[in-house]
């Protein structure tokens, strides 16, 4: 039973600080940069990963709202595995979360916004 106990804490604690491990080959892209350089960005599908609410109450224009709950499920509506990738989130550990289930799934060019 304490056996038991101890693999669940250590089980968990991995779970809590995996959030906080760096994604590698992870790039980050300026938010002001990318309001230049919009052209050169127009190949890329932007990924909004806030809730719908939140998406709702204030659109990003040209973005594709996918909530980071139902990414890894419904991807597949918006996105292909050879898409280049552009993921908008209110903070750090979503996206993180989000690149990983893209990866998961096949995606090799993903970026983040900062």
């Amino acid at each position: 039973m304490i056996m038991l106990m101890l693999l669940t804490f250590i089980l968990g604690i991995f779970i809590v600080l995996r959030q906080f491990w760096p994604v590698r080959n992870l790039e980050y892209i300026d938010y002001q940069v990318f309001l230049r350089q919009e052209r050169d960005f127009r190949q890329y599908k932007v990924i909004d990963i806030r809730d719908a609410t939140d998406y709702m109450a204030n659109p990003t224009p040209d973005t594709i709202n996918i909530s980071l709950g139902r990414l890894a499920f419904t991807w597949e509506k918006y996105l292909l595995r050879e898409d280049n990738v552009i993921i908008m989130s209110p903070g750090m550990l979503q996206s993180k979360k989000a690149v990983r289930i893209l990866r998961k799934h096949g995606f090799e060019c993903i970026y983040v916004m900062k």
